[in-house]
């Protein structure tokens, strides 16, 4: 019972508070609403993804066999992009992760395109100088130095490689 009593008494010394007018009402709201609005427009911490080889396997599972570039930033020769003329292809976290390509990019070597969507990730390529990429062996390979950009989806740089780039069937 005192318990109700002491809980009434709380409500009754908070109605007795002052009115706010509408026009304070309304700048508390606009303050609230646009901390809100701030807290949701932060993007999170970036964080750095680093692309795996794209082994035999994956390229055999998924059938990425026929006219394509690969791109094998750094120091390794595993490819770890496989761009075609509608799709590319990284692995990332063990997943092998597909892209679209953008069909109003820039068209690069072997019909592949400069950029590319994905559902995550959106990837951009580029190929330094396509005239001075040099023939290899008879296959009709020719190699190519470029850069592999991969961004999130605030349009954030999460991964950046250069090195050689092969572009064949």
């Amino acid at each position: 019972m005192r318990l109700m009593v002491v809980i009434l008494a709380g409500f009754a010394i908070a109605s007795c508070g002052e009115e706010i007018s509408d026009a304070e009402r309304e700048e508390k709201d606009r303050a609230v609403v646009e901390s809100v609005r701030s807290a949701n427009d932060t993007p999170p911490p970036v964080i750095e993804v680093v692309p795996e080889p794209i082994l035999y396997p994956d390229i055999e599972a998924n059938d990425l066999y026929g006219l394509s570039c690969s791109y094998a930033p750094g120091t390794s020769m595993g490819a770890r992009v496989i761009a075609r003329e509608v799709d590319a292809y990284m692995k990332v976290d063990g997943d092998l992760l597909r892209f679209a390509a953008d069909p109003g990019s820039r068209e690069l070597p072997a019909n592949t395109r400069s950029f590319y969507n994905g559902r995550k990730y959106s990837m951009r390529l580029e190929i330094d100088d396509q005239k001075a990429g040099e023939q290899v062996g008879d296959g009709g390979t020719v190699m190519y130095e470029g850069t592999v950009w991969l961004r999130d989806r605030w349009d954030r740089v999460i991964y950046q490689g250069t090195g050689p780039v092969s572009c064949g069937a």
